[in-house]
């Protein structure tokens, strides 16, 4: 199971698609490279962090079986995140920001989001070819385990058999294949 540095590093990568397109509309706005610079470099660190704690954590979970009572695609919570958070801010830039306010949100993010008991959606898997679905297990009936799986559709609740659990709400597909 992860630990607290890898579900933080989780969570931090749904910021990477802002930190580039903020890079972005930077540059475009002042035409200065230094703080799209320090944007890009955060991004590219925190997807090589991601990149290595997700398959090195993926190779080590073990293997339990479960039995499936409900499950429903989560695709499309990743494009109500593009439409909602990413896009309005690709094209807002702060020309007047406050470094202390900044650090006091990220903060209040960071303690927030570290501690939550759940699992969200994580963007750079959808790009490298991952699909989300949120399931109900019959031995628990908790209902919002999210799995992480390679293949497109699961239609069939007995598809999913046996899993690998990440931490306490994210399942990854052992099947996984498309």
């Amino acid at each position: 199971m992860a630990n607290g540095f890898q579900r933080a590093i989780y969570n931090l990568a749904n910021a990477v698609p802002l930190a580039i397109m903020t890079a972005l509309a930077w540059y475009l706005e002042f035409n200065t490279w230094r703080i799209p610079t320090i944007l890009l470099v955060t991004a590219v660190a925190v997807i090589v962090l991601f990149a290595f704690c997700f398959y090195h954590g993926k190779n080590k979970c073990s293997v339990k079986r479960i039995n499936v009572s409900k499950i429903i695609s989560k695709d499309s919570w990743l494009v109500a995140y593009v439409i909602s958070y990413v896009l309005p801010f690709a094209y807002m830039v702060m020309s007047d920001y406050h470094i202390v306010s900044l650090l006091v949100v990220a903060i209040m993010l960071i303690l927030v989001i570290i501690p939550a008991i759940m699992a969200l959606p994580n963007i750079l898997l959808f790009f490298v070819g991952y699909h989300f679905y949120e399931i109900e297990t019959e031995s628990t009936g908790v209902g919002d385990y999210m799995l992480i799986s390679k293949r497109r559709r699961i239609r069939n609740k007995a598809d999913v058999k046996t899993v690998m659990r990440v931490f306490e709400k994210l399942l990854i597909d052992t099947k996984g294949e498309k």
